[in-house]
């Protein structure tokens, strides 16, 4: 499946600008950050209003707060509040009255009129703040001010217009390619700036005042160009673009030289889906890395409905999904609406409680007990994102899984390694998860499959539109270092230190290492080397992360082999930092050594030579 990527011109982005009038206020936002790449998470935001650096001081309890920012911080599109590390901002709630009033002269207030500053947001060095008039607080949507050399200038006509236009300063530079040019090469070429200017249009928004930078954005098709006028503008140029392609164009139209090292990819890509075909499993057939073998294929038996579990939902025409559990003592069904209903039978005085858990509708639901008698419920739904939760608990606020695929069906039950579910995605992906672990297998099914059933003896029943195949899952090759994940939680990581503070992250970055995403596993050895790696004094951590990292290399099917061996080597390279913990570590790796040395004759080179090094390494110490 091929999918055709859609050329977006901002050059006609100021006439959306205009068309924004008369639509919902929030609507630019959201496409905005979806064009650029954000993806909604899922779950519930882990930042709040009341999250930021909040002081009473200076707050008028007697102003009100602008609809717009109110709506802004309930909204499902503020990404902020998902994920701050994009901004680089700190938030003040409520909005607080700033040290610097405008200017008695200035013409952003009346005449006598109030001259005060509401603060709502600071640039992460509180360099400025952004704000709003507390003349205008009783407005729906005021403009914005942003303080810029010791007096207040309007950086936005509204509220709801700053945020976007916030997002579309730092959504480009996260999610599209870059190429930033400084002042000497722009101030050498005049004509670079004419170019610009006679090649795009403006954006419509006014000049971004952040540090100085007096930026004016272009729009090009599929690039957006800021021109930073200002003194403190280090880059004059700044393009950012959705693709290569459409960055390197606007670079040609303006005349400028660059090489391949000057140019930054994005620094979050999307997990792109699998292309797979239809699911087609046949009675004998097993996979390659022997996880699962086909028992049966027969003819698709309907699946059960609980009636009592649809009958939670009371609107015709939205239920979606039921399940439910032995007897039946807890029902669970799913709706258009995002809602999951739950009522557990075998309660005194039984209720049903409904939580709006998604933003796209629930489109499968599953159930399971734990041998404690803990009951939880699974959900997913049309946007990929599965929720979990006790039922005697508050829901987790993050999801427990998310691809940007419709969930087509969800499985879960007791198996003898403990509690586990089966996801069906639409593109094809079938994920069973040991969830005493987090360790999971991704099981490349194909599409179209309707139904997945999960039974206690690990048998998966998996339904197409034509029959349902029985596979029989090995669950020691299912999950091989299910173990190392369950060894992994004895160590008490935090009171240990890295190169860069303690050690929460390092067993999770070694969970990684064995993931069956190439990219996923060479991201947590390059994080790890961050963390591990110093020959100026060595880390606590790194000792008992040695024996898990070896027993990864043992892996033949690990997807990060080469480089993973060679952080193993250099761990052993402790000569500047002998004694104590030098000595622990290098003793740490050197007992890893007979089960490593078969790599040296392994039949990839990289493998080969990464093996020497070990050795080499562990003689030198």
């Amino acid at each position: 499946m091929t999918v055709t990527h859609e050329i977006i011109d901002y050059g006609q982005f100021a006439d959306r600008l205009e068309r924004q009038q008369g639509r919902s206020r929030w609507s630019l936002l959201d496409e905005v950050q979806r064009e650029w790449g954000y993806v909604d998470p899922g779950g519930e935001p882990g930042h709040s209003r009341w999250g930021g650096e909040n002081g009473e001081h200076g707050v008028d309890w007697d102003l009100p707060v602008p609809q717009a920012l109110n709506e802004w911080w309930d909204s499902p599109l503020n990404s902020f509040a998902f994920n701050p590390r994009l901004y680089w901002v700190h938030t003040q709630w409520p909005p607080a009255i700033s040290e610097l009033d405008v200017d008695a002269d200035s013409v952003l207030t009346e005449p006598g009129g109030d001259h005060r500053v509401c603060v709502f947001m600071s640039e992460y060095h509180y360099a400025h703040e952004w704000g709003y008039l507390a003349a205008e607080a009783e407005l729906p949507d005021p403009r914005v001010v942003v303080s810029v050399d010791g007096r207040w200038v309007v950086q936005s006509r509204s509220l709801s217009e700053f945020l976007m236009q916030l997002a579309f300063e730092r959504m480009p530079a996260h999610y599209g390619w870059t190429l930033r040019f400084g002042r000497d090469t722009v101030d050498a070429d005049p004509g670079i700036v004419r170019r610009l200017e006679a090649s795009y249009p403006e954006l419509g928004l006014l000049p971004w005042q952040e540090d100085g930078t007096d930026a004016l954005s272009y729009g090009a098709p599929d690039a957006v160009v800021r021109h930073g006028r200002g003194p403190g503008a280090d880059f004059k140029i700044v393009i950012n673009a959705r693709t290569r392609a459409a960055l390197l164009d606007v670079a040609r139209t303006l005349g400028l030289e660059w090489t391949d090292k000057d140019i930054r990819p994005p620094s979050e890509v999307p997990v792109p889906l699998l292309e797979l075909g239809p699911a087609s499993l046949s009675a004998g057939e097993a996979d390659p890395r022997g996880r699962w073998t086909v028992l049966t294929r027969e003819f698709p038996q309907p699946p059960v409905v609980a009636g009592a579990a649809a009958a939670l939902v009371e609107t015709p025409g939205t239920l979606r999904a039921v399940a439910s559990l032995h007897g039946p003592t807890l029902l669970v069904a799913g709706d258009t609406e995002g809602c999951v209903h739950v009522r557990e039978t075998d309660d005194e005085d039984p209720e049903t409680i409904t939580l709006t858990l998604h933003r796209a509708p629930v489109t499968s639901v599953a159930c399971l007990e734990f041998g404690t008698g803990t009951r939880v419920v699974l959900s997913g739904d049309a946007h990929g994102v599965i929720r979990y939760w006790s039922t005697r608990r508050k829901p987790l606020r993050s999801p427990l899984d998310r691809r940007s695929t419709p969930v087509s069906s969800l499985a879960a039950a007791v198996l003898p390694t403990g509690p586990a579910l089966a996801v069906a995605w639409a593109d094809g992906l079938v994920r069973v998860r040991d969830l005493a672990t987090d360790a999971v297998a991704n099981l490349h099914l194909g599409t179209g499959i309707k139904f997945l059933g999960l039974d206690t003896d690990g048998t998966l029943s998996v339904t197409d539109a034509e029959s349902t195949a029985a596979l029989r899952l090995d669950l020691a090759r299912l999950w091989p270092h299910r173990d190392l994940q369950l060894r992994l939680e004895d160590v008490d990581w935090g009171s240990l230190w890295t190169a860069r503070g303690p050690g929460h992250a390092v067993p999770e970055l070694i969970g990684k290492v064995a993931s069956d995403d190439k990219k996923t596993a060479m991201d947590a050895v390059h994080d790890l080397y961050r963390l591990l790696v110093s020959k100026e004094a060595a880390s606590t951590a790194a000792v008992p992360a040695v024996p898990f990292l070896a027993d990864l290399m043992t892996d033949p099917d690990n997807r990060a082999r080469s480089t993973l061996l060679l952080l193993i080597a250099d761990l052993a390279d402790v000569r500047e930092a002998r004694g104590g913990r030098g000595d622990a570590q290098l003793a740490a790796v050197r007992e890893t050594l007979p089960k490593l040395r078969h790599l040296h004759n392994d039949p990839e080179g990289a493998i080969r030579w990464a093996a020497n090094e070990l050795e080499q390494n562990c003689a030198a110490g």
